[in-house]
């Protein structure tokens, strides 16, 4: 059986002054209490946070969102920060200008407030999800994103109460930790857990559709709002199939409860994005978007992130060995549903061909880890670079755990063991660097270990098999590849053109450095869609349509065997 976390759950009236609770003869449990309440800033809708906790030290550091999945300057969405308990101040941390320092007797009850104000105007796109959503219709937002608290060791249980009862009562409120149908008269969630999963909390309501299945031990909830070119049932059923699918890799037992939410962006198609949290993932996709074998993948992206990396051992940061933590968890979105017969052979081969090109083709692809710790990494040009160096590096180390071991094992065996090890040994043990790496060394030679550290910390390059098993070789071949001519996160950034290359596909099309941009629109996995830039020229806004290619050099995996026979094929 699976061991968990201890996550206990009850919606009843609470108290709203947090404490600290005995836990043995010297050890206490914090407790935090989140109050939030409906309001207007600057005609928008908000959420006035009413926050209450003890502080045991007479400084502890306040943590303020500043950035989270691509979106940056979330520092934006908090105003207002107050501290309302005498004595007590707030000062800016000397070590830290985006945080706060506050200082205060030991072991005073503390209460801060402040509000979370989206800042999304305009057309509604990816990295949008990631900031705090709040609006007319439904608020959508994790802990991490949008809510101020106080440092909190990951690893320690926490006591927390979030306490609904201001918000209409004919609307739901979905989390992480369960749900308030619309109606119901509980509003107020508890929940003692690691701080760590309080941290990647999915916190929802507001106009969302409910679809619920209470197959196989697991009570699956779809909160979901828009209009498809699916059902929510169909929808559900995909999730359901992902979710059952991922239990039996994992020869885990049925969790009992998981969340998806499932919202639009504005444009038409092509836009889709993800997130795993506690017992649940958030998605988003476009209004033509269907549930093809490209949404597969993205949720049992989302799903894998349940083990890997959060399985696996309380972790100290998010960017501890991303390179594992999201490259491995892309390279099984294909793995899984190929061998659950979710998508076919060919489907699978154009997925990670797909991610081996962007790897190949990264101008950051012999980033030293190091290097890429000090990049804004979640809002910069390194975003990427962990997804597509550890799909590539996971492809490695399959192929040379099977021939080192003559099929006996593969890299499966490194992803139980992580879980086996967080699951049977107390305390768990911390999901580090050196400790995943230290999963493989049960597999691989002395040699490879090093050939291992060597790419996933300094950046060596990663060599391909050569072969996948019998169904799919290596080739060298000439492709079209999307290289529109100008820095395209930093023009999106300023909303204005920069790094344009002369004679580049932009500059030819009447792209020019410091132009206003206003629209935008470009398929980084498409180079047979055209990009359309919104530019003001001259005073005049123009739409600017051309295609955004160059032809380079790549290395991609094509099947051997006849269409029929790679129904059974496998990744080797």
């Amino acid at each position: 059986m699976r061991r968990r976390a201890a996550v206990t759950l009850a919606l009843a009236a609470a108290s709203v002054l947090g404490n600290f609770g005995m836990r043995g003869e010297n050890r206490y449990t914090p407790s935090i209490v989140f109050r939030f309440q409906p309001v207007m800033v600057n005609g928008r809708k908000a959420f006035h946070v009413i926050e209450h906790f003890r502080i045991r030290q007479p400084e502890t550091g306040i943590v303020i969102p500043k950035h989270y999945g691509g979106a940056a300057h979330l520092e934006g969405q908090t105003q207002n920060l107050k501290v309302n308990s005498p004595g007590a101040t707030l000062t800016d941390q000397p070590t830290d200008s985006g945080e706060k320092l506050l200082q205060a007797r030991p072991n005073q009850c503390i209460e801060l407030s402040y509000d979370i104000v989206p800042q999304q105007t305009e057309w509604f796109r990816h990295p949008q999800e990631h900031m705090a959503i709040i609006n007319d219709d439904y608020f959508l937002f994790n802990t991490e994103d949008a809510l101020v608290y106080p440092e909190i060791q990951r690893t320690a249980d926490v006591d927390v109460t979030f306490d609904w009862r201001a918000l209409p009562r004919n609307s739901p409120i979905i989390t992480s930790f369960g749900m308030s149908r619309s109606g119901e008269k509980n509003r107020v969630m508890r929940v003692r857990a690691p701080w760590i999963r309080v941290v990647d909390a999915l916190l929802a309501g507001g106009n969302f559709r409910i679809a619920e299945s209470n197959e196989n031990g697991t009570a699956v909830v779809l909160a979901i709002r828009g209009i498809w070119r699916f059902s929510d049932a169909d929808a559900l059923g995909e999730v359901r199939r992902i979710l059952d699918e991922e239990n039996r890799f994992w020869r885990a037992a049925p969790l009992p409860y998981f969340l998806v939410t499932l919202a639009p962006f504005d444009e038409r198609s092509g836009d889709n994005d993800g997130s795993g949290f506690t017992n649940a993932f958030m998605l988003f996709l476009s209004h033509e978007d269907t549930m093809d074998a490209e949404r597969l993948r993205l949720m049992a992206h989302e799903m894998f992130h349940h083990w890997n990396p959060m399985s696996m051992g309380p972790r100290g940061a998010d960017e501890v060995a991303q390179w594992f933590a999201e490259g491995f968890t892309v390279y099984y979105a294909g793995v899984i549903p190929l061998r659950s017969e979710l998508t076919t052979y060919s489907e699978y081969l154009d997925y990670l061909n797909r991610w081996l090109r962007r790897y190949e083709l990264s101008p950051l692809r012999s980033l030293k880890e190091a290097a890429w710790k000090s990049l804004s990494h979640s809002s910069g040009e390194g975003y990427m670079l962990s997804y597509e160096r550890g799909a590539a590096i996971a492809l490695w180390a399959d192929a040379a755990i099977r021939v080192r071991s003559s099929g006996k094992a593969s890299l499966d065996n490194v992803m139980f063991d992580l879980v086996h090890q967080s699951e049977t040994e107390h305390p768990a043990p911390d999901f580090t660097e050196a400790r995943v790496l230290a999963a493989f060394s049960p597999y691989l030679s002395s040699e490879q270990m090093e050939q291992l550290r060597s790419m996933a910390v300094e950046g060596a390059d990663v060599p391909l098999p050569e072969k996948l098993g019998g169904c799919a070789v290596r080739q060298s071949e000439m492709q079209a590849v999307v290289d529109p001519g100008f820095d395209e996160k930093a023009s999106f950034a300023a909303k204005h053109v920069t790094g344009i290359v002369e004679d580049g596909p932009a500059y030819r099309a009447g792209v020019r450095d410091g132009q206003e941009l206003f629209r935008w629109s470009i398929y980084n996995d498409d180079p047979s869609k055209d990009a359309v830039l919104g530019v003001v020229i001259d005073g005049q806004r123009k739409i600017l349509t051309f295609s955004p290619t160059k032809q380079a050099q790549v290395e991609q995996y094509r099947a051997t065997v006849a269409a029929e026979v790679a129904r059974s094929c496998t990744p080797f």
